[in-house]
């Protein structure tokens, strides 16, 4: 589901599709479609930002699933009523069973009775026909709240939506082949900003970005999650990768039409094209349709989920190290960088991170997502754990 479109979306993809060894994209396997019509101004998704975003949902689904067949709604503006229609649109023609929304409208807190209970509406709907409806979270940890009630997103805090939160995976240190997987939240913390060195550097530590979830307080908790603290719907359902620190290439043209690959893209706009694709090839796998996500994956036994876990308290491979100054040195750990940002988090990873231009340095710390916390099970951040490979795919088209 993309607002606007972006007239380029099938050179670029085949483009990173060239780069990245996937198939070609044809008539026999991806189509455009206007539910309302094409948009008056062809350059309106260049110039509102959605060409990044159709960008990052097309190549990342085909990246995840190159089998699969990619049909790309698109509307004529990005109000709650647009995506509705347009999800609407999908169902009854039936488009496919797993349908990708990297968007927020509001958040629980704010979104008023009718906005909820309208998508939920539109969301049972497809839910009813077999179709899982899968959503971003959000890319602003708990939106200011601190609390993670009332900071869900809407739509993906609709019970009959599947709402996919995010993570950083980095490269272990030390390692050839091994990764490390947090929950999604960077702060960050300068070192050095435009040649100069920060003295101090600890006490001014910044929240970057980091998934979204919570409690709604409009939704009550369904059935299939009983188990859960709280009394409100909980979100995310499931995870994928999101941080831009640790994302992905694009492929995107420019306004003169020159492609370019592009580094470092993210967020949980990411996390939910790569979930749809493994949800598809689930589909696949079951022969059938299988319906919304978030209730089989609440149903999985533990392994059957990659389970994301805090990191060690004070991980050996943390930057630390010693300011000298005419008032002698001062030793910083990672934990002192990143006080002012830990809330309840005590363990995550971090590591030295330059900027354009090489005369600014900061130390990023990954796994703080504000008040929302990774814990063993579910949690707020990653639900209850990201896919990984065909263990996750057989256990859920075993499954119904």
């Amino acid at each position: 589901m993309e607002a606007y479109g972006d007239s380029t979306i099938e050179k670029d993809a085949n483009i990173f599709s060239n780069i990245m060894g996937l198939p070609t994209l044809t008539s026999s396997n991806f189509k455009i479609v206007y539910p309302e019509g094409q948009p008056a101004d062809p350059n309106a998704g260049v110039l509102t930002g959605w060409n990044t975003e159709i960008a990052l949902d097309v190549e990342w689904a085909h990246a995840m699933a190159p089998g699969a067949k990619i049909v790309v709604v698109v509307t004529t503006g990005q109000d709650s009523e647009d995506f509705q229609d347009a999800i609407r649109y999908a169902v009854s023609h039936k488009l496919g069973n797993s349908v990708s929304n990297s968007y927020e409208i509001d958040t629980d807190l704010i979104a008023g009775s009718l906005e909820q209970k309208s998508w939920d509406q539109t969301l049972a709907v497809a839910t009813a026909k077999g179709i899982s409806v899968n959503f971003s979270t959000g890319d602003s940890g708990d939106e200011g709240l601190g609390t993670p009630v009332g900071a869900a997103g809407v739509p993906s805090v609709s019970p009959h939506a599947t709402a996919v939160g995010g993570t950083s995976i980095l490269n272990q240190v030390g390692s050839s082949t091994g990764t490390i997987t947090t929950g999604w939240g960077t702060v960050g913390n300068y070192l050095m900003r435009g040649g100069v060195v920060q003295d101090p550097p600890a006490g001014n530590s910044f929240f970057v970005a980091g998934a979204g979830g919570g409690e709604s307080i409009f939704f009550p908790k369904p059935s299939w999650q009983k188990t859960l603290p709280g009394t409100g719907r909980q979100t995310p359902d499931v995870s994928a990768l999101a941080d831009p620190y640790t994302g992905v290439p694009i492929v995107l043209s420019n306004q003169f039409g020159a492609a370019f690959l592009q580094f470092g893209y993210g967020g949980t706009s990411l996390a939910s094209p790569i979930f749809s694709a493994f949800w598809a090839i689930a589909n696949q796998k079951a022969g059938k349709p299988l319906g919304q996500a978030a209730p089989a994956i609440a149903a999985l036994p533990k392994g059957d989920i990659l389970d994301v876990l805090p990191t060690t308290p004070n991980t050996a491979t943390n930057p630390a190290g010693v300011v000298f100054d005419q008032n002698g040195s001062t030793y910083y750990s990672a934990a002192n960088l990143f006080s002012g940002s830990l809330e309840t988090s005590t363990g995550f990873t971090s590591a030295i991170w330059p900027f354009v231009g090489g005369d600014t340095w900061a130390v990023l710390g990954f796994g703080i997502d504000t008040s929302l916390t990774v814990t063993p099970g579910w949690d707020n951040v990653t639900g209850y754990g990201t896919p990984y490979g065909l263990t996750f795919i057989n256990a859920v088209a075993a499954e119904k």
